[in-house]
């Protein structure tokens, strides 16, 4: 053995102290415990990332899917729809459960974001103020560890990918709504009517996109109904 072999393996024997037994034959579980900090990192653990959309509730009239533009007063309310799991999760088969974390932002038409609200647990819901009219409300969730599901050891990674969804820009609606044409005023039974609206901002600028309900009070036995569709140009509904 050279001399430069000698002094290395001199050195591993100084770096890794055994106690040993009467016989020779077992190594002391005091000693090793030395070398087992509680909390060892480990890999394959990230948790799977949480997918998501939302619906718009008004007055408790929900089925305001993301296509409509929100306006102020209504209730954001996102869902989970499904999961996408780490491949590396998948292959070390790790068990821990984890919690939703939400994260709201106003973002402002320089895309600049206000933190609005955060949650853990997420409860996927928040109500669109007048503060918010001009800009888009942003959603960012991700799944977080329960440290409670990994006793002993740290899972690495913590966190899922960050997933995130936004509105449209919000709107503040005119009070007036402006009929450009009733083609009758008066009608007879089995007629029908079609009248043109358009709906516009306080800006007065037209709303598309808008799902608007039609609400009308029939008189005697006519079996009448109301439908709305949107028409040809900007904000028109008929």
């Amino acid at each position: 053995m050279s001399k430069h072999n000698l002094i290395i393996y001199s050195l591993l024997l100084a770096a890794v102290p055994i106690s040993v037994s009467a016989d020779s034959s077992t190594t002391s579980a005091a000693t090793v415990g030395m070398f087992s900090p509680p909390t060892a990192p480990s890999v394959g653990h990230r948790p799977s990332s949480p997918l998501s959309d939302y619906e718009l509730e008004l007055n408790g009239v929900y089925g305001y899917a993301e296509s409509y533009i929100p306006i102020p007063g209504m209730l954001l309310k996102s869902r989970m729809v499904g999961r996408v799991s780490d491949p590396d999760t998948e292959k070390y088969q790790a068990n821990e459960t984890a919690t939703t974390v939400c994260t709201y932002y106003r973002v402002e038409k320089d895309d600049s974001q206000h933190e609005l609200l955060r949650e853990k647990p997420c409860k996927y819901e928040i109500v669109i103020s007048e503060d918010n009219v001009g800009s888009k409300i942003r959603i960012e969730h991700y799944n977080e560890t329960d440290m409670v599901s990994a006793p002993g050891y740290t899972p690495v990674p913590m966190v899922s990918e960050l997933h995130s969804l936004e509105t449209k820009r919000i709107v503040k609606l005119s009070k007036d709504l402006s009929v450009i044409s009733a083609d009758k005023s008066l009608l007879m039974p089995g007629e029908s009517a079609v009248v043109k609206i358009i709906v516009k901002d306080i800006n007065n600028n037209p709303i598309s996109n808008l799902n608007l309900q039609c609400g009308h009070f029939p008189v005697g036995n006519w079996n009448s109904r109301c439908d709305i569709k949107t028409g040809g140009n900007p904000g028109e509904y008929i």
